[in-house]
């Protein structure tokens, strides 16, 4: 009789019992899929900084464009003089710089259009170009 009342306690000791996750098992999954979607976080984060350079980078060669267009359209006041670099429009947001700073149509003419974005230290912010143009004002 003392021998199966000790094999019934030892059975209730394996009732008792209880399977599951244990509270650190737990607490490392809830820290695995908190750094999970802090990674996630930050990859959405650069990925929106991207897309944005890339939108700003597109602006400025639209900007750069748009310059050479009223460089054209004023070549003959610039040349004489009675117009300046300095008064041709450029869309907020945008600096531009020439180089040289006054209109000499013998020169090639670099225009650069910078938007200023400091957040992403691996890409340009500032967009060049270089045109030339031909002497057919009289």
């Amino acid at each position: 009789m003392l021998n199966s009342f000790s094999r019934a306690r030892h059975s209730s000791k394996q009732n008792n019992k209880q399977s599951g996750f244990t509270l650190i098992e737990l607490l490392i999954a809830l820290l695995i899929a908190a750094l999970s979607v802090l990674g996630l976080a930050y990859t959405q984060n650069k990925s929106l900084q991207y897309a944005r350079s890339s939108s700003q980078y597109t602006l400025a060669s639209i900007e750069a464009s748009n310059t050479v267009e009223q460089i054209w359209n004023s070549l003959c006041e610039l040349k004489d003089g009675s117009k300046s670099l300095g008064d041709l429009t450029l869309a907020d947001g945008f600096t531009r710089t020439f180089d040289p700073t006054t209109f000499d149509i013998t020169d090639t003419l670099k225009i650069s259009i910078d938007w200023g974005d400091q957040r992403l230290t691996d890409v340009e912010d500032e967009v060049s170009v270089q045109a030339v143009f031909p002497d057919i004002c009289p």
